[in-house]
């Protein structure tokens, strides 16, 4: 039998689940938990991922391997996170011996028998990025849109007080440069504490010290509410000229099935603004292909709007349906080989965009903030635009001064000035 203080982590999924598993860490080792390899664990925790299929069908599987792992040296398997609260019953198919915990801290301190959490913000947590800070400013979302199943996980929005995001901030900088604020919705964050994103954004900015905040990913028609106060504070040279807007769908009649709030038209004029207004921006948004009923005509809407956008990053998903959501049970699924060829059309589309827009910043000087190693060699670091750019040199956690050389897909070449 493994050591009863001794735990194994293993996080899939957002920027939320990577926070999560860092406050987890952290709030472990506060209890004299050591960290172990899974065959020496006395606990396996998987920080577990269901937004999509695949993500589930990959998380299943991985669920298993470790079963096993847990069964050989006779540790227990804990499956926390989404998927617990989005599909049980397949967790418990693999084996009833997995214990399954949404992603509530408090709910895991208690099946431990360890004193309860505090506010998760005031924990020191174990970063898996020593040069990048990860804070969450809420949970949950104001939307209610038919395909999605994280609902199921993270409620309804609960916003985190000001003061405490920015004693975690505060703390944060000290430390790291690069500070990442995520949720399911940034934009919606405070509209539950009679606050919001840009009284937020407004009070870290006065915390002196040379760092950059990335913005998580923000619904649109809330960050049409907010626009003219948050436009105003994103202007800081602190903040980085990013954003992740998801459009879905380019087509209204499809937009209204998905209950996401806003038409395309709406969308469009957002980005032109934003366009506008920050003409270094980078726009990442999110598509959804083949939801129920979607036409020919309706994928040629998208395709048009993509093109009129033309955003940087198009993170293309094809449609399936998630368990508990509307839009399982409704009518007209699209075949499986359609979605799969509209996928395919779409993205070689996005992939072009994306390599003119990386070429549009060939010439041009930036202050790269370091933060990351290549995929395979070199160092990353991010532009004021939070475009990533290939260094040579070791810069990690430092500023560059450089000149973009050179494009690729998805990064760009430069040179030290």
């Amino acid at each position: 039998m493994p050591n009863s203080k001794t735990f194994y982590l293993e996080t899939y999924g957002c920027a939320f689940n990577k926070s999560d598993s860092e406050i987890l860490s952290g709030f472990l080792k506060q209890h004299k938990f050591s960290p172990a390899p899974p065959e020496k664990a006395r606990y396996i925790i998987i920080n577990s991922c269901a937004v999509k299929e695949p993500t589930e069908k990959r998380m299943l599987w991985r669920i298993g391997e470790l079963q096993k792992t847990a069964e050989k040296s006779g540790a227990e398997l804990i499956v926390y996170g989404c998927l617990p609260k989005i599909n049980s019953k397949a967790i418990s198919e693999i084996s009833g011996e997995i214990t399954q915990i949404g992603p509530d801290l408090g709910e895991l301190a208690d099946y431990l028998h360890l004193h309860p959490a505090q506010n998760e913000l005031e924990i020191p947590e174990e970063r898996a990025n020593r040069f990048i800070s990860i804070i969450p400013i809420c949970k949950g979302c104001l939307q209610n849109c038919a395909y999605c199943c994280t609902k199921f996980a993270r409620g309804k929005l609960k916003s985190q007080g000001i003061e405490a995001i920015n004693k975690r901030f505060q703390r944060a900088i000290k430390k790291t440069s690069e500070i990442w604020l995520t949720a399911q919705d940034c934009a919606a964050y405070g509209a539950d504490i009679k606050t919001g994103l840009a009284e937020l954004l407004g009070a870290l900015l006065q915390n002196r010290g040379n760092y950059r905040i990335r913005i998580g990913m923000m619904n649109p028609q809330h960050l049409l509410k907010i626009y003219g106060e948050f436009a105003e504070v994103f202007d800081s040279p602190r903040i980085y000229k990013f954003l992740h807007v998801p459009l879905q769908s380019g087509s209204d009649r499809i937009l209204k099935l998905m209950g996401r709030g806003y038409r395309a038209d709406d969308f469009l004029g957002l980005a032109k603004k934003l366009k506008k207004e920050f003409p270094e921006l980078s726009l990442s948004t999110d598509i959804i292909v083949g939801f129920p009923s979607e036409t020919e005509s309706d994928f040629r809407k998208t395709i048009e709007t993509i093109e009129k956008i033309r955003p940087d990053i198009v993170n293309i998903s094809k449609f399936g349906a998630r368990p508990g959501t509307r839009a399982k049970e409704m009518e007209l699924q699209v075949d499986g080989a359609i979605i799969n060829r509209r996928s395919a059309l779409l993205s070689r589309i996005c992939r072009e965009i994306g390599l003119e827009t990386n070429r549009e910043m060939i010439g041009k000087k930036a202050r790269v903030l370091v933060s990351g190693k290549g995929s395979k060699s070199g160092f990353i670091g991010r532009a004021e635009n939070y475009k990533p750019v290939l260094l040579r040199k070791n810069l990690l956690g430092k500023f560059a001064n450089v000149k973009i050389t050179g494009a690729r897909q998805n990064y760009l070449e430069c040179k030290l000035i």
